[in-house]
């Protein structure tokens, strides 16, 4: 629905008349007209005083004429709260938080390069060293455990 259309239907069932409108926020009854058949759109005083008589914010008005971009860093309650009481702290406070979560961040992320190295390492183990030479005739990396007697 668009913003013309919600004060059309907000004016509409508040019963005042388009005139009455016109009057009470300081334009003609073509203007109300425009704004409500999108011709034009108000301007920002007069929309605080449509918003005013119509009992409406603009959220209202607006909700389907905003696209509202698509949140990457969204934030879970849990998270806001912290946020809230990291605004709270003196400066000491946030400094505190900050070198905590920075050395915290720098742990997980060297944590984090280990275990893919040690990932690759296990990916490559029956894979035949390329880090060592064998002795010509002695490597049997492409042997086939399976087909030995003794297993």
């Amino acid at each position: 629905m668009s913003v013309g259309s919600r004060i059309r239907e907000l004016r509409e069932s508040k019963n005042i008349s388009r005139s009455d409108f016109a009057n009470s926020i300081g334009v003609t009854v073509g203007a109300v007209s425009n704004y409500e058949n999108e011709v034009s759109s108000p301007k920002e005083p007069i929309l605080f005083k449509i918003m005013e008589v119509l009992g409406c914010d603009a959220n209202y008005l607006f909700q389907d004429a905003v696209q509202m971009p698509t949140m990457r860093n969204s934030v879970s309650l849990e998270e806001f709260s912290i946020i809230k009481k990291y605004r709270a702290l003196d400066e000491h406070g946030k400094e505190m938080v900050d070198f905590t979560l920075e050395k915290e961040w720098e742990r997980s992320k060297a944590l984090e390069k280990q275990l893919s190295l040690y990932s690759q390492s296990l990916a490559n183990a029956a894979h035949a060293r390329t880090d060592i030479s064998s002795p010509a005739g002695t490597d049997t990396s492409d042997d086939d455990i399976m087909d030995d007697d003794n297993f």
